[in-house]
């Protein structure tokens, strides 16, 4: 039997999605020869874009955003403590 995802779970992944698509985002117009700042800035807004069009709240959207936060770091933290334990 295939399990068909919610609408909330379908719309968190979009947004979700999004979010991480910023960061690629930034680097593919840094690539392209834009400064930083307008790297940023289309990112940003394309990014935007695809967060509304997401059907996400804007409260979803925080959680989301601090939930990609705590993964992030947690991350950097072990990615640390395994450079620390090969030295």
């Amino acid at each position: 039997m295939v399990k068909v995802k919610s609408v909330e779970e379908a719309v968190n992944r979009y947004a979700e999605s999004a979010l991480v698509s910023a960061v690629r985002l930034r680097r593919y117009w840094l690539s392209q020869g834009n400064s930083e700042s307008e790297a940023v800035e289309k990112a940003v807004n394309q990014a935007s874009g695809m967060m509304a069009s997401s059907g996400a709240s804007v409260d979803t959207l925080i959680d989301l955003f601090n939930e990609l936060e705590r993964a992030c770091g947690a991350f950097v933290e072990m990615l640390k403590e395994v450079d620390t334990d090969e030295h």
